[in-house]
C-alpha cells in the first residue's frame, strides 16, 4: 500500500513555513515566471533556494509549478527557467504545456514531470498517455468523485494526485474559466 503525500500550496515564504509546521509532507510554490499563481507574492531564486535546502534537510520535498501556456517568444526564458531548475533539483515540476514537456525531455530528462491538473485528465487513457511522455504523476482533474477516482487508480500504475479541497476560484479543472473572464487574458 502506498501512503499518501500530504501536499500544501506554498504561494509565499510564510506559507510555506505554514504548510511544514502543520505536517505537509511536501509543498509546491512557484517563481516569478511561468505559474499560474502570479498573483500571489511567489518566490524570488534565493528565497527557493534556501527553502530547497531547508526541505530537503528536512526530508520533505518541494514541487515547482511551471504550469502556464508559453509563447513562442518566450521559449529562450523558458528553456533557462528549466536549465535553472535542473541545476538547483527540485523533486519535481508540474507542468502543463507539452512544449515544456518536450523540453524537459530533450534537455533534462532528470526532471521528474506531473501533469498539472490544468490538463484535464479525467481518465485512466488519458493518465497512462502522459506516461509515455515521461510524466511520473498526474494531477486529476478536480471535478472528479470518488468512485471515478478509483476507477482510474484501478487502471494505472502511475501516481496519482487529487485536491481534497476544491480551488478557490470557479474553475473546471483549475482551467481559471473566471480568471479568464475577470483578467481579460488566461491563468498565465
Amino acid at each position: 500500500m502506498v501512503i499518501p503525500e500530504l501536499l500544501a500550496p506554498a504561494g509565499s515564504p510564510e506559507a510555506l513555513d505554514a504548510a511544514i509546521g502543520e505536517g505537509a509532507d511536501a509543498v509546491y510554490l512557484g517563481l516569478k515566471n511561468f505559474n499560474a499563481r502570479m498573483r500571489s507574492s511567489n518566490f524570488s531564486y534565493a528565497q527557493f533556494e534556501g527553502a530547497l535546502r531547508t526541505l530537503h534537510r528536512m526530508h520533505r520535498k518541494m514541487y515547482v509549478t511551471v504550469n502556464t501556456i508559453f509563447e513562442q517568444r518566450e521559449s529562450d526564458r523558458m528553456f533557462q527557467l528549466l536549465k535553472y531548475l535542473a541545476d538547483t533539483g527540485p523533486d519535481g515540476l508540474i507542468v502543463q504545456d507539452f512544449g515544456v514537456v518536450q523540453m524537459c525531455r530533450d534537455y533534462f530528462p532528470h526532471l521528474k514531470l506531473h501533469a498539472s491538473t490544468q490538463m484535464n485528465i479525467a481518465s485512466a487513457r488519458g493518465v497512462n498517455v502522459l506516461s509515455r511522455y515521461g510524466m511520473t504523476r498526474v494531477v486529476l482533474a478536480r471535478e472528479l468523485n470518488c468512485d471515478e477516482i478509483r476507477t482510474i487508480r484501478e487502471s494505472t500504475t502511475m501516481e496519482l494526485e487529487i485536491f481534497v479541497h476544491g480551488a478557490l476560484c470557479v474553475s473546471a479543472s483549475g482551467l481559471c474559466l473566471f480568471s479568464s473572464f475577470l483578467g481579460g487574458k488566461s491563468a498565465k
